[in-house]
């Protein structure tokens, strides 16, 4: 095999970004450098990085520990996302039926260019024992399939017209149906039809996945168990969104709950920890036959990661981009959406002010920027901020102490926690 020269690069992060060499980047935070990596990861493959760090907002091994992650992050996601091509187009050509090909490609629609977070999630628990194969593969597409489903139904539930940077099923089938006709009748069966095949196509989806691990580990004796632990995964997480559904409306017509920032949070754990970490993690384990008393010990690690992720999310759809979140900063204020800064924020002097535009329909610009200056006087924003961080620091200095991972583990997946932590999306 012909040598393969490796290049040696240096980061450097400083107050101010440094004038750099060639091999040399400056940057002030962590979210700089996340952007400058996916910018030039083409570029990094045969290269080794040094990080030195200049300030105490962040370490140079915090650095490293995210660099890790992401190149993890990266090769798992290149595998997957070719997994998942092949698996769309498989869906696509098996269907001869028209209207039934017609609801497959809306599904493969929103299936399609998915971040694979949670299916990088499941490749770690498989590897972290030690495997360095693609085992993984069948049950990181199926998370991803019923991560798919289960947004599908999440937009009819919120009536959303965006997700992930495209139209929902329901607003697509409109678009589909439009005519000139414009009659009330009209309007309000085609509404109906829309959110009727979004329900079905998710319904599909989520069978979808279970097939998928059905055949991909028919012949693995740990089977039942990867089922059973994938099926609490999906119980749990639809029991988080039926609190988070009912929370809104008890909220807005009848009296604010004393524990409503305990709900929120159960919440929290129920649909985002155990959707978006603790499952996907401790599914890879599962298949690789992990004692159930280790596998509990490693859910309470995660728990916080999840909590504080949920956080984050939270404060995104207030103040995050839409054109990188790939949906409306609006949505959350405008559907009544429960989060600490709504609970906090209600505690305060600036409570009637709140809800002067929480949860009110069509709302200007004015209006938004009202609530979010409310969210940052009454100082909820920091206490979201700050409740976030606490539980990141946790969950790291759990990981650290603990023995229940490798080191090589240990360094991606604190460098997961400093992405979570650093996102913009």
């Amino acid at each position: 095999m012909p040598n393969i020269e490796t290049s040696k690069y240096k980061i450097v992060f400083s107050e101010q970004q440094e004038k750099t060499a060639d091999n040399m980047a400056s940057f002030s935070n962590g979210k700089e450098f996340i952007d400058w990596f996916f910018a030039n990861k083409n570029k990094l493959e045969n290269t080794e990085l040094f990080f030195e760090s200049k300030i105490n907002s962040i370490s140079s091994s915090d650095i490293k520990n995210m660099y890790e992650f992401l190149k993890f992050y990266l090769k798992i996601k290149k595998v997957c996302n070719e997994g998942m091509d092949n698996y769309n187009n498989n869906l696509l050509n098996e269907e001869k039926n028209e209207e039934i090909k017609k609801a497959i490609s809306e599904f493969v629609r929103m299936n399609d260019n998915g971040k694979f977070l949670r299916a990088t999630l499941v490749a770690l628990g498989y590897q972290s024992m030690g495997k360095s194969d693609d085992g993984y593969l069948n049950l990181a597409l199926a998370l991803e399939l019923f991560q798919t489903s289960i947004l599908i139904h999440d937009d009819i539930i919120d009536n959303a017209v965006l997700r992930r940077g495209k139209e929902t099923i329901p607003v697509s089938y409109n678009n589909y149906f439009k005519t000139a006709s414009d009659t009330i009748q009209f309007l309000a069966k085609r509404q109906k039809l829309s959110d009727s095949m979004a329900i079905c196509i998710g319904d599909l989806g989520f069978y979808l996945a279970n097939e998928l691990i059905v055949q991909g580990y028919k012949d693995n004796k740990n089977l039942g168990k990867v089922l059973s632990y994938y099926h609490q995964t999906a119980i749990k997480t639809c029991k988080g969104e039926m609190i988070d559904i009912i929370l809104p409306f008890k909220e807005e017509f009848f009296e604010t709950d004393p524990q409503l920032e305990e709900k929120i949070l159960e919440v929290y754990k129920l649909k985002s920890a155990w959707y978006s970490v603790i499952g996907p993690f401790c599914l890879g384990l599962t298949l690789n036959e992990i004692a159930e008393s280790k596998i509990q010990k490693i859910e309470r690690i995660l728990l916080n990661v999840g909590v504080a992720f949920q956080i984050k999310d939270d404060i995104l759809g207030i103040y995050g981009d839409s054109s990188l979140l790939g949906k409306s900063t609006n949505s959350d204020i405008e559907e009544y959406k429960q989060t600490i800064l709504y609970s906090f924020a209600m505690k305060t002097q600036y409570k009637e002010q709140l809800l002067k535009y929480y949860g009110k329909p069509n709302l200007t610009a004015q209006n938004i920027f009202e609530v979010k200056n409310i969210f940052e006087k009454s100082g909820a924003k920091k206490y979201a901020e700050e409740t976030m961080e606490r539980l990141f620091k946790q969950s790291i200095e759990a990981i650290e102490q603990t023995s229940e991972f490798n080191e090589k583990t240990k360094t991606i997946l604190k460098g997961f926690i400093l992405y979570l932590q650093n996102r913009s999306k």
